[in-house]
């Protein structure tokens, strides 16, 4: 079925085509009658008229998309729920938001921009050089490094932050050696690392020796050998931070199979609170991150970079606000 045109509104509503781009654009100073208007509205909805994306960002400048571009990262929870919020916060606010999964090794990006003409270009990682200096040359606006360490104020979320309340949280407990499962993928290692950092201040802040560190896969072997070396060494810990909770998972498996107790034996604390962390046994303690207010303070610095208003939010949570302890059974 062939598109309808502002042309078919005009012929059916008896109108020109000037008078129903008037109408649609929402121009009242060329004195057109309410019941002119009416009609010309009434006709456009009647035939499914949809306002051509292409025209609009020519007459306007830019488009109302928000092209979000996100880095090669693991596909995880915790970042598709992030992804939905921010679309739903953007949507409230009348812009449409285009996720980009871009691993770098594609045609350069400066050949999307003219094609999509974005309100502004959202990048969850950091831009190349290269791609930030053609989104300067277009005059496009460019949120950066979103997920970097420099960019937890875009947000409010700081995986410093994070690695420091689990090591809080352990030595509220009573432990002094404390282990740190790190993932051994180098595609997270934007959010593990400054987890890590904030684990390893919070035990220089407290006194305590350095996080033990091990590096794991999500695989049963892998888990096997990080409990062995946290629990068999000449000084074991009595304590782990893990990532996040699918690696706390398979600590908790792990250390089933080597009838080690939890929390008796070892503690242990992950991060995201996943649906499946309170089915575990025993139910896993971890941290938790307010994703939707996560995404509300990142819209609003989005809206007010392409100059839109910002609704109020007189409850905004602040950058301790977003992250909770949830403590179950295993610390």
């Amino acid at each position: 079925m062939p598109r309808v045109t502002s042309k078919d509104v005009a012929r059916e509503a008896g109108v020109s085509q000037t008078t129903v781009s008037f109408v649609l654009n929402g121009r009242d100073e060329h004195g057109l009658s309410a019941e002119t208007r009416q009609r010309v509205l009434e006709t456009a909805k009647r035939l499914g008229y949809v306002p051509s994306g292409a025209g609009r960002a020519l007459r306007k400048g830019r488009s109302n998309v928000v092209l979000c571009v996100v880095p090669d990262l693991p596909v995880a929870e915790a970042m598709e729920q992030f992804k939905l919020a921010l679309g739903r916060s953007l949507g409230e606010a009348g812009y449409t938001c285009v996720y980009l999964h871009h691993a770098g090794t594609a045609t350069p990006l400066a050949e999307l921009w003219q094609h999509v003409q974005p309100a502004v270009v959202v990048a969850f990682g950091s831009l190349p050089p290269v791609d930030a200096q053609s989104l300067r040359r277009a005059e496009i606006p460019l949120i950066d490094g979103v997920f970097t360490p420099d960019g937890s104020n875009l947000t409010g979320l700081s995986q410093q932050d994070i690695g420091r309340l689990q090591i809080e949280h352990l030595a509220a407990r009573g432990h002094r050696h404390i282990g740190y499962a790190a993932l051994d993928d180098p595609r997270e290692r934007p959010f593990c690392l400054p987890r890590l950092e904030g684990a390893t201040q919070a035990c220089r802040g407290l006194g305590l020796p350095a996080p033990q560190v091990v590096g794991m896969r999500y695989s049963r072997e892998s888990a096997r050998d990080a409990v062995v070396e946290w629990t068999r060494g000449a000084t074991p810990v009595t304590a782990v931070a893990a990532f996040n909770d699918l690696i706390a998972l398979a600590v908790l498996a792990s250390c089933r199979t080597q009838s080690i107790a939890i929390p008796d034996d070892l503690a242990l604390i992950g991060v995201d609170d996943l649906p499946v962390s309170s089915l575990a046994v025993p139910a896993l303690t971890t941290i938790g991150m307010d994703l939707t207010a996560a995404a509300g303070n990142l819209t609003a610095g989005i809206l007010a970079t392409v100059g839109a208003p910002v609704p109020a939010a007189p409850s905004r949570p602040d950058v301790g606000d977003i992250l909770a302890l949830i403590q179950r059974e295993t610390t």
